[in-house]
């Protein structure tokens, strides 16, 4: 797939687009997904930030003692 090909082919069919209805939609469409890539930005720094203080705090286990624990159903 050559993105920039299709980034082109968008850009020459949004040129010819007069329903403002339709150009509404594609506003909507790209503010969602802004605000969905925020969300998300933001939803890792707060599980990192709960990481890091469980971390600290002692309640993290290392992987190999997870592991031999279940090793029965891996």
């Amino acid at each position: 797939m050559d993105i920039q090909a299709d980034i082109n082919w968008i850009r020459a069919e949004l040129k010819k687009v007069q329903d403002p209805h339709l150009i509404e939609a594609f506003k909507q469409l790209l503010t969602y997904r802004n605000e969905k890539k925020l969300a998300t930005t933001d939803g890792l720094a707060i599980s990192l930030a709960k990481a890091l203080a469980d971390k600290k705090a002692g309640r993290v286990k290392p992987h190999n003692e997870i592991r031999s624990k279940y090793e029965q159903w891996l």
